[in-house]
């Protein structure tokens, strides 16, 4: 069970290219960062896109696609996502011109 201070929550700007955009820093050398939930939602009227989240900037974790004008998507992983040790977690979109939002919960451990 996690402490209230290893907590780790990441919120991103509008994300509107398909550069990485840091969600949640790297943490301290043998430090990995657990994700228990992602949230991400698309404002564009128009373009649609798939959105991954990464570990670095080949692994991915996880993808969804957030449909434009409102689509997203949200889930809960009853097992929590393990991220690579010291490295950040980062979302992409695959389309550009969409304009994207992501929050990444979770928690840091060993």
């Amino acid at each position: 069970m996690s402490s209230a201070s290893s907590k780790r929550t990441g919120v991103t700007a509008a994300i509107t290219g398909t550069s990485a955009t840091e969600v949640i820093a790297a943490q301290a050398a043998g430090i990995r960062t657990y994700i228990t939930s992602i949230t991400v939602t698309n404002s564009h009227a128009t373009v649609s896109t798939l959105v991954e989240i990464r570990d670095v900037t080949t692994t991915v974790m996880f993808r969804g696609y957030a449909l434009a004008a409102g689509g997203g998507f949200a889930i809960t992983f009853p097992a929590p996502l393990t991220g690579t040790a010291a490295t950040a977690v980062n979302a992409y979109n695959i389309t550009t011109g969409s304009n994207t939002y992501v929050c990444i919960s979770g928690f840091k451990a060993p």
